[in-house]
């Protein structure tokens, strides 16, 4: 029996219309753009695995003991840019996920929006500690590359995104109907919707 491992912080089920999510955007900042996710899972050694089933009975012959499906997900976002306490700043809102993701504006357009939530529940039967890290690169920039504009805005504004997406998940209470600590990888694709 195949699951598919949704975690709160970034569960890609939902969409979400872009008047919405520009709402979201930190007072310092304006939308710069609206953009389709889709990930796509990455199988590795340290991904999570089943170890029982949720009822703590051993997995039985023929499960499998994956909890992720191949099967990309798509879900609407939105960056927003502004200049912050910690100067200029691109932040990123997902239509299915209440948190607002952060990092240093590059020129280059390499972007690590790193997220740590505590106690989020997992299909492991138990909640665990998630930290997540969203890297990778905006395109779009040319020769020039990107900066904000005297609003704050994004010039120019990326035509797409490309990277990963790291989620790595512990619990040190146990209890857990998986191998954690474990990971789950995926492939991050950014397309804009103009």
């Amino acid at each position: 029996m195949r699951r598919t491992f949704l975690l709160a912080a970034f569960a890609l089920a939902s969409a979400g219309c872009p008047d919405d999510l520009a709402k979201r955007c930190p007072p310092e900042s304006v939308p710069t753009g609206h953009y389709t996710i889709t990930t796509t899972v990455i199988h590795d050694p340290n991904e999570c695995q089943r170890t029982a089933e949720a009822d703590g009975g051993p997995l039985q012959p023929g499960d499998d003991a994956s909890i992720l499906t191949h099967d990309p997900s798509s879900t609407d976002s939105i960056l927003c840019s502004g200049n912050s306490d910690a100067g200029p700043t691109i932040y990123l809102v997902v239509a299915s996920s209440s948190l607002v993701r952060q990092t240093p504006l590059d020129a280059a357009g390499a972007f690590t929006f790193v997220t740590t939530v505590p106690q989020v529940p997992s299909i492991c039967s138990c909640t665990a500690d998630l930290n997540e890290t969203i890297s990778g690169t905006f395109q779009g920039g040319g020769g020039s590359g990107f900066s904000l504009d005297a609003d704050g805005g994004l010039v120019p504004q990326p035509t797409g995104m490309d990277g990963s997406m790291l989620q790595t998940l512990t619990n040190p209470d146990g209890g857990c109907f998986c191998n954690i600590p474990c990971a789950l990888n995926y492939k991050l694709v950014g397309n804009a919707n103009r």
